[in-house]
């Protein structure tokens, strides 16, 4: 063999091994697809989006999470507080897990462990082609289940609470409770009064009386929920979803009240023996 031909197999050789080292390393960064019955997988580290340093200076005090829905989308989400007793916050159409962050640390200091996230689609969650509301819920009281927190309410907000709604008729063993501030009937396709009576948990539907329709929505769900399950709050207010929990009235006063007590009556009625919220 000339040396001419023995110089290009050597060059030929050093390069195969490079590629071959690369394709390695390629394969050993990529993650393995999400396996769906692992809806709940999660890893530290979600990327806020861009909407001022008041949400991410809130979001730093728990623990920032990217979790896995069934469908291998990427839900961000933080977390918030410990003990047996959770909040699972769905967000509305216009915002993201930061319209609840203010009220998660409420929550949080008085006992609960929180989970607030953000929708596939909104905010900064992964984009899929088609949404998945239900399952983004799942995930969320599947993570806090799998991780010592037992008894959980979920708690949504204008479009979060026809979501709410839908995923505690779904979701078993079935959630503690859920609140509904201004739900609308249908969102996006989903439907909260076809739903309602399937539910098997606690209810509680708030509406401000002129908000619109709202107050005639969230009767509707409510006359839809068996009996034995359902509260229903109207107040004289224009109030509308996360402002219930944000406003300085005295409407939304009563309305904190009542989800207080709604929260006290279904969380802390039978606690975990075992655990001990901060």
């Amino acid at each position: 063999m000339s040396r001419l031909a023995r110089t290009l197999y050597a060059v030929l050789g050093v390069l195969a091994l490079t590629l071959a080292t690369a394709c390695a390393e390629e394969r050993t960064a990529t993650p393995a697809a999400p396996n769906a019955s692992e809806s709940a997988s999660a890893s530290p580290g979600v990327t806020l989006p861009a909407i001022g340093t008041d949400c991410r200076e809130s979001a730093l005090q728990g623990l920032t999470l990217r979790l896995v829905n069934a469908a291998g989308l990427s839900i961000s989400a933080v977390d918030l507080g410990s003990g047996p007793m959770g909040v699972v916050l769905a967000h509305q159409s216009d915002a993201s897990l930061c319209q609840w962050l203010p009220y998660a640390q409420v929550l949080a200091a008085r006992g609960y462990r929180v989970l607030a996230f953000d929708f596939a689609g909104y905010g900064s969650s992964s984009q899929p082609r088609q949404k998945t509301y239900v399952e983004d819920l799942r995930t969320a009281v599947a993570y806090l289940r799998d991780r010592g927190t037992p008894k959980v309410v979920i708690m949504g907000a204008s479009m979060g609470a026809t979501m709410s709604v839908v995923a505690a008729a779904a979701i078993t063993p079935p959630v503690d409770g859920v609140i509904a501030l201004s739900p609308p009937v249908t969102f996006d396709g989903v439907n909260a009064e076809k739903a309602a009576p399937s539910l098997k948990s606690p209810a509680l539907y708030v509406a401000g009386d002129t908000d619109g329709d709202y107050e005639v929505y969230a009767k509707a769900i409510n006359d839809a929920t068996p009996a034995d399950l359902r509260q229903l709050l109207v107040v004289p207010a224009p109030q509308h979803g996360i402002q219930f929990v944000a406003a300085d009235s005295p409407a939304a006063a009563s309305v904190r009240a009542a989800i207080e007590e709604f929260l006290v009556t279904y969380l802390r009625a039978s606690p975990s023996p075992s655990a001990t919220p901060k």
